[in-house]
C-alpha cells in the first residue's frame, strides 16, 4: 500500500470533525503576521517574537519624559484584554454595544461563507465517490481483522432488498431511497444490538438499510424518537449509523453530499449553531428537536477519507473498542480499566508492525497472535483485579 499523507486536519478526530470555517480574523491575522502574535508580558527575551520593537535607554531605565502616563505599567487586567483581543486580529470596540455589533457583522460573514460552501459541496456531489470511499473503508476493516472476511454485502441487495415502496411511505426522499440501494452494509452477524466488538462508533451500529426496523428507525433515531412531539428528521438526510444512548449521530445530506456528524450533543459556540439564531432557554427542548441542522458538516468523501487514513495510519486502532482505539491518549487517575487498554492498545500497535502492515501485511498470522496476546492480557488483568477485591475485603 502506498504511503498515507493525511489530507486535514479536524479535531476531534475522526468520528466528529468541526466546522469547515476559518473566520476571517483568523485567516487576516495568519496573513498579516501580526505583531499581535508576539508572547505579550512573559517576562523573557523577544528574540522569538515578530516585532522589531527594541526598548530605547530611556524606555528601559523608566525615566519620565513628559507629564504624560507613557511610564505607567499595564496592569494585569489590561494585559489579559490585550491578550485576548490578539486572537481576533482587529482593534476590540469600545463599548459593550459595538463590541455585540462587531460579532453579530462577524457572524453573518460566516454565514454567508457556510452558504457558499454548501454551494460548493452540492456542486462537487458525486454519489458514485460517496459509495467508492465507504466501501473502501468497510474494506479495509475487514482487511485490517476488525471484520472478518466475507463481512460486506454489496449492491445490488436483493436478499434482502431494500423495501423502497416502504421507504417512500416513510418520507424518504427518492435521493435518500438512491443512495440506500447502492450502499455496502455489513453482514447481519456483526451488525446486531449486542455486537459491539465490531462497531467503529461507540455505541451505535451502521445503518442496514434492507433491515425494516432500521428503515423506520432512521427516520427518527435516538434520542429523537423519545422526545415528545418530536418530528422525523428532514427527510433528504439518510442516518448512516443507529445510535444508543451516548451514541453517534453520522447523518448523510443527500441534497449537499455533506455529512452531519456529532455526539450526545452539538457544540452551541460554532456559527453552524448560531446561523439558526439564538438558543432560547425557556425552549431549549424544541432546539434540540432539530438540533442535526445546526451541526458542523464535511463534505462526506472527505469524512469517510479520514476515517481510511486515520485506521492505515494506526492513528486509530480497529479491533479493540472505538473508545479505546487512540494508541497516543493519555489519562490523569486512569483507572485499572484503562492501563488494561493501553497494554493492549501498545500490544496492537507492535503486532501490526510485526506482521508488515501495510505493505507485507500477514492477516492471518497476525488474527492467531493477537488471539493469543489479548488472552493473555485479560488474564493478566483479571488476576489483578481479583487481587485488589481480595485485599478490600480483609
Amino acid at each position: 500500500m502506498a504511503t498515507d499523507t493525511r489530507p486535514y486536519e479536524p479535531l476531534p478526530w475522526p468520528w466528529c470533525q468541526p466546522s469547515l470555517l476559518v473566520t476571517r480574523a483568523q485567516e487576516e491575522r495568519r496573513q498579516a503576521n501580526s505583531w499581535l502574535d508576539a508572547d505579550l508580558g512573559n517576562g523573557n527575551d523577544s528574540d522569538d517574537s515578530d516585532s522589531d520593537y527594541v526598548l530605547s535607554e530611556s524606555d528601559a531605565s523608566g525615566s519620565d519624559t513628559s507629564d504624560s502616563d507613557s511610564n505607567e505599567q499595564i496592569s494585569d487586567s489590561e494585559l489579559a484584554y490585550i491578550r485576548a483581543n490578539t486572537n481576533t486580529g482587529w482593534a476590540s470596540s469600545s463599548t459593550d454595544s459595538l463590541r455585540k455589533f462587531d460579532k453579530e457583522a462577524e457572524l453573518d460573514r460566516q454565514i454567508v461563507d457556510l452558504l457558499q460552501a454548501e454551494k460548493d459541496a452540492a456542486a462537487a456531489y458525486n454519489l458514485d465517490e460517496i459509495v467508492s470511499v465507504i466501501t473502501q473503508f468497510y474494506e479495509l476493516l475487514v482487511t485490517m481483522g476488525h471484520w472478518p472476511e466475507g463481512s460486506i454485502r454489496y449492491a445490488p441487495h436483493t436478499d434482502p432488498p431494500v423495501n423502497e415502496e416502504l421507504a417512500l411511505q416513510l418520507g424518504y426522499t427518492p435521493a435518500a431511497v438512491s443512495l440506500m440501494h447502492r450502499l455496502p452494509y455489513p453482514a447481519t452477524n456483526i451488525n446486531g444490538w449486542y455486537d459491539d466488538e465490531y462497531y467503529i462508533f461507540s455505541d451505535t451500529q451502521i445503518a442496514d438499510y434492507t433491515n425494516d426496523d432500521n428503515l423506520k428507525e432512521g427516520r427518527h433515531p435516538y434520542p429523537y424518537q423519545y422526545m415528545h412531539g418530536c418530528p422525523d428528521i428532514d427527510p433528504w438526510l439518510l442516518p448512516m449509523v443507529l445510535p444508543k444512548r451516548y451514541g453517534w449521530h453520522v447523518m448523510l445530506d443527500t441534497n449537499l453530499g455533506v455529512v452531519r456528524a456529532y455526539g450526545d450533543w452539538v457544540p452551541s459556540d460554532m456559527a453552524e449553531w448560531r446561523r439558526h439564531g439564538p438558543e432560547d432557554d425557556d425552549k431549549w427542548e424544541e432546539t434540540q428537536k432539530t438540533e442535526y441542522r445546526r451541526a458542523p458538516f464535511v463534505p462526506a468523501v472527505r469524512y469517510y477519507s479520514e476515517f481510511i487514513y486515520a485506521y492505515r495510519s494506526l492513528s486509530r486502532l480497529p479491533i479493540i473498542s472505538p473508545s479505546n482505539s487512540d494508541p497516543n491518549e493519555e489519562r490523569p487517575h486512569a483507572s485499572d480499566y484503562f492501563q488494561e487498554a493501553k497494554e493492549e492498545q501498545q500490544a496492537l500497535l507492535a503486532l501490526y508492525r510485526e506482521c508488515g502492515w501495510p505493505d507485507e501485511w500477514r492477516r492471518a498470522e497476525f488474527l492467531a497472535k493477537w488471539a493469543a496476546q489479548r488472552a493473555e492480557i485479560t488474564k493478566k488483568w483479571q488476576a489483578i483485579r481479583e487481587t485488589e477485591s481480595k485485599r478490600a475485603r480483609q
